[in-house]
């Protein structure tokens, strides 16, 4: 089941998938309404600058709305009514308000949800807010966490003249399962340069409250699965999250038994007429298979794009190489391919002290990705060479 040019299409979620999903229809043509419902009562905004300049205060909030106030998107907005329910027959949405929707097509987009051990979490703009606006000068800080944005956060907070922070990545060296082990020494040797502490392998078992800690903060105290004891100022929780799918339970869309993700085939169709998934709270065939990445900017906004050519009817152009990056300190990571297939991760430039790798990812000989820190040029050139065209993917 595609969508008319004249349809009405409700999107379920107002954030990056939603967003883009909405943008890329009216750029393809769609004429008919578009619905937008968010939780949120803010405008579509980028998250990822949740974690560095927004924390850092250099930017604030409307700095990260997607939507061009200039030009916006022809949509209609609903915001601060979560969506509590999906009907198939007939199709539609009911919101917490009570309000039902109806809608010739519907998009889920909802995100995820921060999982949330204690302390702060930095999922939505109200949880960096938080952070944002306590005095981190001299604060004993304590990060639970090993990927990007735990790292991330830990960087930013020593910009902020934290006193120390402390980074329980439950590893010895941060992400080295995912990037390997000289990109995870040298995040560590870029981390401690700048004073953060690495607390092995270890995780965190428990957070609980502590008197009112040094700098005015209400102090916490961690206890690590080695019985080891952190108190301090602020805690920081950066352990992942969930798709936002409990209120999908009884509705017969499919559901990833471990995640709770929305099964998708790839180009967001969940196999139940008119009903579509993108961005992190949808789970595609090709992640399913370890092919690409689930939770990064670039890979929803491609999912969007692939979507809304499908809904209306067309071919999606192919999916590129898989693309992240992380900002950290003085230093930007840049990712592309298919690394978690790597079986070797070589070096090709750089060292591991000056925090400046140029490092290849090979599947049985053959490269399949590759990383810079500080390395534009290199990972900008690797992206083009493997650049696929539509009529390659027709051929």
């Amino acid at each position: 089941m595609t969508l008319e040019t004249q349809n009405h299409l409700l999107i379920i979620g107002a954030g990056l998938a939603g967003y883009y999903t909405a943008r890329k229809l009216r750029i393809q043509g769609h004429t008919g309404p578009i619905t937008i419902l968010g939780a949120e009562a803010h405008p579509a905004y980028d998250r990822p600058a949740l974690s560095k300049a927004y924390l850092s205060g250099t930017v604030n909030l409307p700095d990260l709305y997607l939507d061009d106030p200039a030009d916006p998107i022809d949509v209609h907005w609903v915001r601060s009514d979560p969506v509590i329910g999906l009907s198939t027959e007939p199709l539609g949405v009911q919101t917490r308000s009570g309000t039902f929707y109806l809608g010739d097509a519907i998009v889920l987009a909802t995100g995820a949800e921060a999982r949330r051990l204690g302390g702060h979490a930095i999922r939505s703009v109200e949880d960096a807010a938080a952070l944002r606006d306590a005095s981190l000068t001299g604060a004993q800080i304590v990060v639970i966490g090993g990927g990007f944005l735990a790292l991330e956060t830990a960087a930013t907070c020593t910009a902020r003249g934290a006193g120390s922070v402390s980074v329980i990545s439950g590893e010895p060296l941060p992400s080295q399962r995912r990037l390997g082990q000289p990109v995870a020494l040298a995040l560590r040797t870029l981390h401690e340069r700048h004073g953060v502490e690495f607390l092995g392998r270890a995780h965190a078992r428990s957070v609980d409250p502590l008197p009112a800690g040094l700098s005015g903060h209400c102090g916490q105290r961690v206890t690590l699965t080695d019985s080891t004891v952190l108190d301090a100022d602020v805690v920081i929780s950066a352990v992942g999250a969930v798709p936002a799918t409990g209120w999908l339970a009884q509705s017969g869309v499919p559901l990833d038994p471990i995640t709770g993700a929305v099964l998708t085939d790839d180009t967001g169709f969940t196999g139940i007429p008119g009903v579509w998934a993108a961005g992190d709270c949808a789970l595609w065939a090709a992640q399913r298979t370890g092919l690409r990445p689930v939770g990064h900017w670039q890979e929803t906004v491609d999912q969007s794009q692939a979507l809304a050519t499908a809904l209306l009817g067309g071919t999606p152009p192919p999916m590129q190489e898989p693309y992240l990056w992380s900002d950290q300190h003085d230093v930007r990571i840049q990712a592309a391919g298919m690394l978690a297939l790597a079986d070797e991760v070589r070096v090709l430039q750089g060292s591991i002290e000056e925090t400046n790798l140029l490092v290849s990812y090979l599947r049985e000989g053959t490269e399949i990705g590759i990383l810079g820190m500080n390395r534009l040029r290199e990972v900008t050139r690797w992206r083009k060479q493997r650049r696929i065209q539509p009529a390659a993917l027709a051929a």
